[in-house]
């Protein structure tokens, strides 16, 4: 980006600071010489031996699972050509700024078949808002996306007619994300709204009598050791032992009534009724989950309602089918690079927003001191292009 000098000597000297970083290159990272020790030589040495005793544990836990957990095999009678499904995923890396939250997240949906996307893809993008008071930014935001993906995938559903529908995370909204005494209205408002959104998708499927599925590629629940005895270990750590590539243990209710995580179910059950959807059919839309295996590495956890659990060595067999190595399907590793949001794509929205405040300036609607509220929060971090930046400004100025 170009800026004469009297354009640059007219931004506020902080602000000016800050927006030229982005081309100079970092500090060298130093950290106290005893500290160092502690952290990388003996915390290591402290980590691995923590990791030989859980090894040790999850050995003697599996003799104990064997006995009763049942095994079955990823098993369908369709090539994988023959099924049309769309997968949904969202993304979201929002900027804190010293004056306001600036909230960034998308999400897309896309219709494939075997190794194939046939259409162009939908997609649902973000307002652009400030949030000035906000106590939990990030976690709204998330939510936002969450509400954003089911909102395209029910699209993708309507648009498509597919033979399957999955979405990349939990089809039930992290816990993390429900909101606390402490919640705004906004967020409390946010919340219902993605939880309907949620429902409604569950509700569409349904009626159509189209599988739901949720693929959860990071988690940390452990249902299944705990019920052995083993709650110390999570639950992908243990079947990681168990399951061969293409196997899948029998899917399960993920909470029953008086269970802890109940209320995380209930909130859909209400909502569904809340919504005039069929009473009778609260039960069919109970969210069960099991694991697969499907690569060379840890199995996924599927969440998937109960009207269509009966399909899950299918639907199993599909996923298998279409995974690479790291067990991955293709639809949701697709759909998962259209959506990513990375830290450079966060901070070129905000150069561009730099870059157009810059003009306001020129055209007297700010004053430069008014720049200053694009200053970022201490400690937020500027990355352009992480692995091929440096190289490139090191191009130029040889030139």
């Amino acid at each position: 980006m170009n800026v004469g000098r009297r354009q640059r000597e007219r931004i506020p000297k902080y602000l000016r600071e800050t927006f030229f970083s982005l081309f100079s290159k970092p500090e060298p990272e130093t950290i106290y010489p005893e500290l160092y020790m502690k952290i990388i030589d003996r915390g290591t040495d402290l980590i691995l031996d923590h990791l030989r005793q859980y090894n040790e544990r999850r050995k003697n836990a599996l003799k104990e699972v064997k006995k009763s957990l049942t095994v079955k095999k990823a098993v369908g009678n369709r090539k994988p050509e023959e099924y049309l499904v769309v997968s949904s995923d969202a993304g979201n890396n929002g900027v804190d700024l010293r004056s306001a939250y600036l909230p960034l997240y998308a999400a897309v949906s896309i219709v494939s078949r075997g190794f194939e996307i046939l259409e162009e893809p939908l997609h649902v993008a973000c307002k652009g808002e400030i949030w000035t008071d906000e106590f939990k930014p990030r976690e709204r935001e998330s939510l936002l996306a969450e509400m954003a993906k089911f909102d395209v995938a029910l699209k993708g559903l309507r648009k498509w007619d597919p033979d399957l529908v999955i979405v990349d995370g939990s089809l039930l909204i992290n816990l993390r994300l429900f909101p606390g005494a402490s919640a705004s209205t906004e967020y409390m408002r946010d919340f219902e709204k993605t939880v309907e959104k949620a429902v409604e998708l569950l509700n569409a499927c349904y009626e159509r009598g189209i599988p739901l599925i949720g693929f959860v590629k990071r988690t940390k629940m452990n249902k299944i050791s705990k019920r052995f005895g083993f709650k110390e270990l999570r639950d992908t750590a243990l079947l990681d032992l168990l399951l061969k590539k293409g196997e899948y243990v029998e899917p399960e209710e993920m909470y029953r009534e008086n269970e802890k995580g109940f209320f995380h179910v209930k909130k859909y059950f209400d909502k569904w009724v809340e919504k005039g959807f069929s009473p009778e059919a609260l039960e069919e839309i109970s969210i069960y989950y099991t694991y697969v295996k499907t690569g060379l590495t840890t199995p996924y956890r599927l969440e998937i309602p109960k009207y269509c659990a009966e399909k899950t060595g299918e639907i199993t067999s599909l996923i298998n089918s279409v995974s690479e190595e790291n067990g991955i399907p293709f639809f949701i590793s697709e759909v998962d690079n259209l959506t990513r949001i990375t830290v450079t794509v966060s901070n070129l929205r905000t150069l561009m927003l730099y870059s157009k405040a810059l003009d306001l300036v020129e055209k007297g609607i700010f004053k430069p001191e008014d720049l200053n509220l694009l200053a970022m929060q201490h400690g937020e971090a500027w990355v352009l292009r992480e692995e091929s930046y440096w190289r490139d400004v090191e191009a130029e100025a040889g030139k």
